[in-house]
């Protein structure tokens, strides 16, 4: 080939070459003709008042992002990265799995108020965010699917926002509201929303009425202990929705719960259930899964009456199911049979109705494959670990629930869970002096032991009340004369669920005043706020006094944690636990008002307090020559010490011909107090002034 031909050859490589780049052009212009230029389009991109981002491939890469997303996550250069890597900690908060659908299917994703836990910044710190999202699929020009794009707005202050509102509009309504929807409160009274406090496990459960109105009714929960030992755990659904199918399923409930309590053998329990379901219509075909526990052992023995499989968690997340036991649904004649297991220490098993696994267009087992991952990551603490309950029953009963449901539910959902603790509850045992800080100390101890086994408000209020009054009264009169003793206290859990506490002394016992003094109603709150209160007096010598050996306190109270049960969107994650008490300091505020002094006292009103509570009583209303205004609303716990100093400052103002008011919120610990001593309150809206 000559040198010509080469000339020839390089001059039509080159003329093909300009060709193209005129056609590519071509191109560029007509699409700025009908979208902008480059550089303006990347500009609006920017600048959109929207966060948006968008990926490519199975492995989701980071392709495109504008400044408000960048900025909101506090990350810049994570274009060409997978977004595994860029956000890991998205890993088992199903958003990731939400990409993998949207990119295998095809079809857009929409997602409201969902709540996620992100870094914003290179440290560990994780953000707690409520987000609304869309993930639509990115096509090439052929129509495939390559990738994804999401728009998301921030509605974390909205749904703060939203939130208050409900606890405030709920608090409101506990209040003055007696008309409520009619299912869901007949769902409330006949199920048992109270779980056994055991030594050696943690219960907890939810429930989550259907999102349909009236659709409630047919989901049931039960937990107890029965007198072999063993705790009953029962999940069960009746067909059905609505007032019809919550009557069938309140009788079930009650059946099951007495045939475990009176028969020894779980299969006769499930054939009898059987059996009576048969001969109501309304029962029929309703499913049930029973799973009996020994705590001390880990034995199991279960049951599956036509009912999803209880899955069952070890402490590092690996999980199983329990599919073995299974029969056909109540009533309907089908064989039923039993299997046994062993849980070990640490282990958790979930038992939950189908509602938490039901997917439009996805199978059972589809749903159960995905709860198995929510739960594993649950178990782990491994997703929303930001203020994430510190037992592990706690945090897979509210992170399944919460993730399984947040794209919405047809049917009701029931969530009951159990671990079988690694170590028992251990005993607090304290040994200390007689004095007044020794009430402070006590109180702190037993208050982080109680809270740390997660008893509801009422209970905790009913025993810390008890143990501050029990306490009270060995500082107060165990050792007359100022002379220091012993104080003793022993709290435990009970293995048949509940709480023992021993408050003892090695002084001596003095009788309690008459009914006409202003003392002496400690043992009368203890004896009324918990089941038992029992003095006890070790063995004596001839002729000696009754107690001159030392007393001994005994208080018992079948505590109990509270399941959560809501309808719609009711079920919010809350920081603030239920049971938790504000921790708030003693305080009084004096308010001379026109219409006289209102003194508002703030926190613990108790023997250290109640001198202090007293004197600024009394000083406000001039050593009795005025009349008084008392606010308590502010006050969490009102000991027998505050009782008294109440009853004092209302016979100095009766002396004087003068007007005591009393300001109490109705239900609070405050006003329980006042009405077990007969003390006269009123209601915060309602109360008169108080004339001079």
């Amino acid at each position: 080939m000559d040198a010509r031909s080469d000339h020839v050859r390089a001059g039509q490589d080159l003329g093909g070459a300009v060709t193209g780049d005129s056609a590519e052009a071509r191109e560029r212009a007509a699409a700025d003709a009908r979208v902008g230029a480059a550089d303006t389009v990347r500009d609006v991109f920017d600048q959109l008042g929207v966060m948006v981002v968008a990926w490519e491939g199975p492995e989701h890469v980071a392709v495109a992002a504008n400044a408000p997303y960048r900025q909101y996550v506090g990350r810049d250069a994570f274009i060409g990265q997978p977004w595994s890597r860029v956000m890991p900690e998205l890993e088992g908060q199903q958003f990731l799995e939400i990409l993998d659908r949207v990119y295998s299917s095809g079809e857009t994703h929409v997602g409201s108020e969902w709540r996620f836990q992100i870094r914003r910044d290179d440290t560990d710190q994780l953000h707690e965010i409520y987000v609304d999202f869309t993930v639509t699929p990115r096509r090439d020009a052929d129509g495939r699917t390559i990738g994804a794009v999401c728009s998301v707005v921030d509605v974390t202050d909205r749904v703060h926002e939203r939130h208050e509102a409900a606890l405030r509009t709920a608090h409101a309504q506990e209040r003055y509201e007696a008309v409520h929807d009619v299912v869901v409160e007949l769902q409330r009274a006949l199920l048992s929303m109270s779980l056994p406090v055991l030594p050696t496990a943690t219960i907890a459960a939810r429930y989550l009425v259907a999102a349909h109105d009236q659709a409630a009714g047919g989901d049931w929960f039960d937990a107890f202990v029965l007198d072999s030992g063993m705790l009953a755990l029962v999940v069960g659904d009746v067909v059905g929705h609505g007032v019809v199918a919550s009557a069938a399923m309140g009788q079930l409930r009650a059946v099951l719960e007495e045939l475990l309590r009176t028969e020894r053998e779980l299969d006769t329990v499930l054939g009898r259930l059987d059996t009576y379901a048969a001969h109501n219509p309304t029962m029929r075909a309703a499913t049930v899964a029973v799973v009996l526990l020994d705590p001390e052992t880990g034995k199991v023995v279960y049951g599956r009456c036509g009912h999803p499989a209880p899955l069952v968690l070890a402490e590092d997340g690996t999980t199983r199911l329990l599919d073995a036991g299974a029969g056909g649904p109540l009533g309907t004649g089908a064989i039923q049979s039993l299997a046994h297991t062993t849980l070990a220490r640490g282990e958790v098993v979930l038992l939950y109705s189908d509602g938490l696994v039901e997917r439009s267009g996805h199978s059972l087992d589809d749903g159960v494959r995905e709860l198995s991952k929510v739960a594993s990551d649950a178990m782990v603490n491994r997703s929303l670990p930001v203020n994430a309950a510190a037992s592990a029953a706690d945090r897979v009963a509210e992170l399944t629930m919460e993730l399984m449901t947040r794209s919405g539910h047809e049917d009701d959902v029931t969530v009951l869970v159990a671990q079988r603790l690694a170590q028992r509850v251990e005993d607090l045992d304290l040994r200390l002096t007689a004095t007044r800080e020794s009430l402070h100390q006590v109180n702190a101890a037993f208050g982080a032991w109680l809270a740390a086994l997660g008893p509801s408000a009422a209970d905790r209020f009913a025993l810390e009340l008890a143990v501050t009054e029990a306490v009270t009264n060995v500082i107060e009169h165990a050792y007359p004369g100022g002379r220091p003793g012993v104080l003793n206290l022993i709290a435990s859990v009970l293995p048949t669920g509940g709480i023992a506490v021993r408050v003892g002394d090695e002084g001596r016992w003095q009788a309690p005043p008459s009914k006409a003094a202003t003392g002496g109603r400690g043992l009368l709150l203890m004896s009324q706020v918990v089941d038992e209160a029992e003095v006890l007096h070790p063995p004596q010598s001839a002729n000696a006094p009754e107690g001159d050996r030392g007393t001994t306190v005994v208080l018992r109270h079948r505590a109990h944690r509270d399941a959560v049960m809501a309808s719609g969107r009711s079920l919010l994650h809350d920081e603030t636990r239920e049971g938790d008490f504000p921790e708030a300091d003693f305080e009084v505020v004096v308010d001379d008002c026109d219409e006289g002094p209102v003194v508002r006292l703030t926190g613990t009103v108790d023997l250290d307090t109640a001198e202090r509570a007293r004197a600024a009583l009394l000083g406000a209303a001039r050593g009795g020559v005025r009349s008084l205004t008392i606010d308590l609303t502010g006050v969490h716990q009102l000991a027998s010490a505050g009782v008294r100093a109440l009853f004092e400052v209302r016979e100095q103002l009766l002396a004087n011909r003068k007007q005591l008011v009393i300001v109490a919120e109705p239900g609070s610990p405050a006003a329980i107090v006042l009405e077990l001593v007969s003390l006269a309150y009123h209601h915060p809206l309602t109360a008169p002034p108080t004339t001079a």
